[in-house]
């Protein structure tokens, strides 16, 4: 299997292959919450446009279970979005919102 998933890698590249898995992750949890299975819901924190902070370097704060990306002309208006589900003590409130204070970027968590 591990041969399998080095090739396909390979062949459609890491960043894909991440779009990928995370893909499926949210179809088996739709069908888990469909079929009565409590699940973990996502969780989302918004960082409000300032002149020193960029997509990029909220990243570089980020563990691997939350990712960031760009919102605008949303109920939350022009600003980074931070999604991602807890995971093992790697927690929005616990570790991402205090990690990202910590580099001067205040982070605040919504709800949709």
């Amino acid at each position: 299997m591990t041969i399998i998933a080095t090739s396909f890698a390979a062949r459609v590249g890491q960043k894909q292959l991440d779009e990928l898995e995370a893909d499926l992750r949210e179809m088996l949890r739709d069908e888990l919450t469909k079929a009565g299975v409590a699940v973990q819901q996502k969780r989302r924190a918004r960082v409000s446009p300032a002149h020193h902070i960029t997509l990029e370097s909220i990243r570089s704060y980020l563990p691997h279970n939350f990712t960031a990306h760009e919102s605008s002309g949303t109920i939350h208006g022009d600003a980074i979005l931070i999604e991602g589900y807890d995971r093992a003590g790697w927690t929005l409130d616990g570790y991402v919102i205090p990690r990202l204070g910590s580099g001067l970027i205040f982070a605040k968590e919504v709800s949709l």
